[in-house]
This record gives C-alpha cells, sequence and structure tokens, in this order.
C-alpha cells in the first residue's frame, strides 16, 4: 500500500468514527403496556398513510392520513402485527381509532411529562364528539353553532357536549375534529392523575412548579395547550380546565 492511499483509508475511518460519534441514538419505540399507561403524542410521516381496523395490511383502511397535514395523534396502544413490524393504535382526528404501523409514525415528547399528561387528558376525554360521548356517557345536551373564524376561510361549526358538572368543546371541519376545550367541576374523576380533591403539593408533585398563578388557579403551559387547575379555600383541586388553540 502506498503512503498516500494509507492516508486516505485513514482519513475514511476517521471521518465514520466521527459521524457515528456525533449521531444521536435512536430512540426506541415506545411499549404497548407504556402507552396504555402514559399515552404518546405521535405524527405520520409520510404521504397517504392508511389507518387500519386492526395491526395488519389485511384490515380494511379507515381512511388515510399525510404528513402535510401535521395532525398531532394520540398513541394508546402497541402490538406487532402478522408482518412482524410494530403496529401502534392511535386516536384520530380524522379517521378516529385505528392502527398504523411504525415505521410510519414519528414520537415526539417522550421524555415531556406536561405533553405526555395532556396526552393523557386528550385520550380520556375523547378526540371527537363521538368517541367523547362512549368515554364520558351521553350529555345532557348537544350545542351547534357554525361560525368563520377570524383569519379562516373555511367556517367550522363548534360542537359543545354539556354534562352535569362540565363540558367539552369541539371544533368541527370537513376534514375531522379538533378538541379545543374542557372544564369540569365533577362529574369526571378529574384529568389524568389529577384528580378532584387533590391537594397542592400533590399537583405539584405530578406537573410541578406552575407557569402561570392568578388567585387559586394554577395554569401550565405545553405548545398551544392549557391546562388550568383551580383550589378551593381548603388547597384542593375542584376545578379544572383544558384549552387547546386550533391555530
Amino acid at each position: 500500500m502506498n503512503r498516500k492511499k494509507g492516508w486516505f483509508l485513514l482519513f475514511i475511518l476517521f471521518a465514520g468514527l466521527v459521524f457515528f460519534a456525533g449521531s444521536p441514538a435512536v430512540a426506541a419505540l415506545p411499549s404497548g403496556e407504556e402507552l396504555r399507561g402514559r399515552p404518546a403524542p405521535a405524527f405520520v410521516a409520510g404521504t397517504g398513510v392508511n389507518v387500519r381496523a386492526g395491526p395488519s395490511t389485511s384490515f380494511k383502511s379507515l381512511g388515510k392520513l399525510s404528513e402535510r397535514a401535521s395532525e398531532e395523534l394520540v398513541a394508546v396502544d402497541a402490538a406487532q402485527g402478522e408482518d412482524g413490524k410494530t403496529w401502534f393504535l392511535v386516536l384520530s382526528e380524522r379517521t378516529g381509532e385505528g392502527w398504523i404501523r411504525g415505521d410510519f409514525l414519528r414520537f415526539e415528547g417522550l421524555d415531556d411529562p406536561l405533553w405526555r399528561f395532556i396526552t393523557l387528558v386528550r385520550r380520556d376525554l375523547g378526540v371527537t364528539p363521538d368517541m367523547t360521548e362512549n368515554r364520558l356517557g351521553k350529555p345532557e345536551s348537544r350545542h351547534n353553532r357554525t361560525f368563520l373564524p377570524e383569519d379562516r376561510k373555511e367556517k367550522v361549526t363548534e360542537t359543545v357536549l354539556a354534562y352535569p358538572e362540565g363540558s367539552v368543546a369541539f371544533w368541527v371541519q370537513k376534514n375531522g375534529s379538533f378538541l379545543v376545550s374542557a372544564d369540569f367541576t365533577g362529574r369526571i374523576v378529574g384529568f389524568g392523575k389529577i384528580t378532584f380533591g387533590t391537594d397542592v403539593d400533590g399537583v405539584e408533585k405530578m406537573l410541578g412548579q406552575p407557569h402561570g398563578v392568578r388567585n387559586r388557579v394554577w395554569t401550565y403551559h405545553s405548545g398551544m395547550s392549557r391546562i388550568h387547575v383551580q383550589f378551593n379555600m381548603d388547597g384542593r383541586v375542584d376545578r379544572l380546565i383544558f384549552e387547546r388553540d386550533p391555530y
């Protein structure tokens, strides 16, 4: 081997070592057991990705999703399909509940406790009006109003499901639903592990220091979502509010 060729090979070896040392490690996909306890935010990676009725291509397609739509899915379970691939059960505002193969998903916020908490709230409330009724039961009333939001070209229908001690509101368009708010003083157990009656220390232990405090209301922000936790005079949770900006 001549000296010139030897130096070239050494350079290639050194460059490869630098590349692999500087490359981020590939994050392990969440397991079904983990997701059942703590659902995770997920996004479609691809175009025309099928959402199927079961974890296999042999199941019918419930619809297609694309990365361009940038919908934040709620991944709630995982299973190995007949193809040997990992499939994830997701909640979609466009197609409802269905399965997507793992190589067509990307996960974000796996190490973000507050984002994971908000994803848990979305799972428990449901991401469509029908899903909410399945989880919380038939509402006392269901109100609809159609309007044109500011800076938008398409009208939306606001659907509010009213319960004895709370309500859940959606914006419904032709391409799906969007959970915009929920406000409860009872009826449900609570939001995630924050139940009515939880004390201040318990909330802080689960969510950390609030990002804002006004009177007896603690506010937490994560992206375009907010959780408001109201305490009574005894320092215990008596109201929970979830808000999510549609744009």
